[in-house]
């Protein structure tokens, strides 16, 4: 009886694989019509908001996992856990860079299909990151080196003085923010949630979710970069 329990719990969960996975399939296939240079040119600069965030779910539909399994390939020597949540917030910064440049009617215009452009702004993003906390590394270990055993108890707070300062900028930014986009970020940025998860929280669509982030994403960096214009 048990057995033929577990069978039957196995086949439902590999039709429900199966059925997300059809309608992944189905969804990047009618993504392809958005997802063109000219489509997202005239979506941004002209502030058309319905298929600027079809477009938005498009790249987190058919790209994000992609971009991340990517990232897990060519950086295995780092931490997993390291490469998939730089991976995710790279994959963000890297479409909020995109979107930028379409709106100012700067996307390339070449023969370069939209995925690889998006990925070589998310690569770029990714490898910068990397490169930031290799160097914090680097930072970290000569600290270890000339701290004495009682100071080793206040490394924490050496630590996080290093990057003092743009942490203190996205806390500001967060303050002028509203309840419901801190929570967002908390969810994504913070708890790691995935879309799918944050749209179950906020019993919304999982398009509609991914759009809200990538709102609230877009106006925290313009609120930091605000600050940093000062």
């Amino acid at each position: 009886m048990w057995v033929q329990a577990e069978a039957l719990y196995l086949t439902a969960q590999q039709s429900v694989i199966e059925l997300q996975q059809t309608q992944k399939s189905m969804k990047c296939t009618n993504c392809q019509q958005l997802l063109t240079i000219e489509t997202i040119s005239v979506a941004f600069k002209n502030n058309q908001r319905d298929i600027s965030e079809d477009i938005i779910s498009c790249f987190y539909s058919c790209y994000q996992a992609l971009f991340v399994q990517w990232a897990k390939i060519i950086y295995r020597h780092y931490p997993v856990d390291l490469i998939e949540s730089l991976a995710n917030d790279s994959f963000t910064d890297g479409v909020l860079e995109l979107t930028k440049a379409a709106g100012k009617g700067e996307l390339y215009q070449g023969n370069a299909r939209v995925k690889t452009i998006l990925f070589s702004y998310c690569s770029n993003i990714l490898s910068g990151y990397l490169t930031k906390e290799k160097r914090l590394a680097e930072k970290n270990k000569k600290l270890a080196l000339f701290l004495s055993d009682k100071a080793e108890h206040n490394t924490g707070d050496i630590e996080n003085g290093i990057n003092e300062k743009r942490h203190e900028n996205i806390k500001l930014a967060l303050a002028k923010m509203s309840a419901e986009d801190r929570q967002i970020i908390q969810w994504r940025h913070i708890e790691r949630r995935s879309n799918d998860e944050i749209a179950g929280f906020l019993a919304i669509t999982v398009a509609s979710a991914t759009n809200r982030i990538y709102r609230c994403m877009r106006r925290l960096r313009k609120l930091v970069e605000g600050m940093e214009k000062r």
